[in-house]
């Protein structure tokens, strides 16, 4: 029998490239059409500067999710996840390589805002709630320089934006629209059971509002939140 020294890696990890390049590629464009002065920061730059310095991120959000949907969108902003004892790298790097973006630091995010839109185009997600502490158990390596979340995880983060009380209305939309997407598009290989003990890890009962949520996704009924 022969041993492997190395996991063959995940198949999720060469698609995932492939959705995050056409994601990329569409922001900026987007990005150009709408105003000349933007920062054209891509998910792939930002993963780069950590990966310079050390730090291993997991890339969340849109770009985190892609492989995940039906297709690649646009997105705003670039969401990496690192470990607490990475977060004060993490900043300082992304500070030297983009020194044009202005820094907001709060308990929970860093986030690194253009100045010509106001808008935040990198967000340094802290690992202080329980479900965020967890993502780094439940994860895809894509190659030696990040990870994306699993695809229960990457629903257990999206449910956790849903009803967070400090996400804006117009972003939560969006938020249930990936969720039933990647339920869609992903319901045979989804695990109940594992995205149930990831939803308990939002908030206590979170993971029966989740199963909730996937039997009217089912059902074809309208979901609330």
């Amino acid at each position: 029998m022969i041993q492997r020294l190395h996991p063959l890696p995940h198949p999720a990890a060469a698609k995932h490239l492939v959705r995050l390049q056409i994601s990329s590629d569409l922001t900026c464009l987007f990005r150009r059409m709408k105003q000349r002065n933007e920062a054209m920061i891509t998910p792939q730059g930002v993963i780069a500067v950590l990966h310079q310095a050390g730090v291993r991120c997991v890339l969340m959000g849109t770009h985190g999710i892609v492989v995940w949907r039906s297709e690649a969108r646009a997105t705003q902003d670039v969401d990496v996840l690192v470990r607490k004892k990475d977060i004060a790298k993490a900043v300082r790097s992304l500070r030297a390589a983009y020194p044009q973006l202005t820094v907001s630091d709060t308990p929970v995010v860093t986030r690194f805002i253009d100045p010509a839109t106001q808008e935040a185009v990198i967000d340094v997600m802290k690992p202080t709630q329980d479900v965020f502490r967890v993502v780094f158990r439940h994860t895809i390596a894509v190659g030696e320089t990040h990870e994306i979340p699993e695809l229960e995880m990457a629903l257990a983060s999206k449910f956790a934006a849903m009803v967070s009380p400090n996400r804006r209305p117009d972003k939560k939309h969006v938020d249930i629209a990936d969720f039933i997407n990647v339920v869609m598009h992903n319901r045979i290989e989804l695990d109940l059971p594992k995205l149930k003990r990831l939803g308990d890890r939002v908030y206590p009962n979170g993971g029966d509002e989740i199963l909730q949520l996937i039997a009217d996704i089912d059902a074809g009924r309208n979901i609330k939140i």
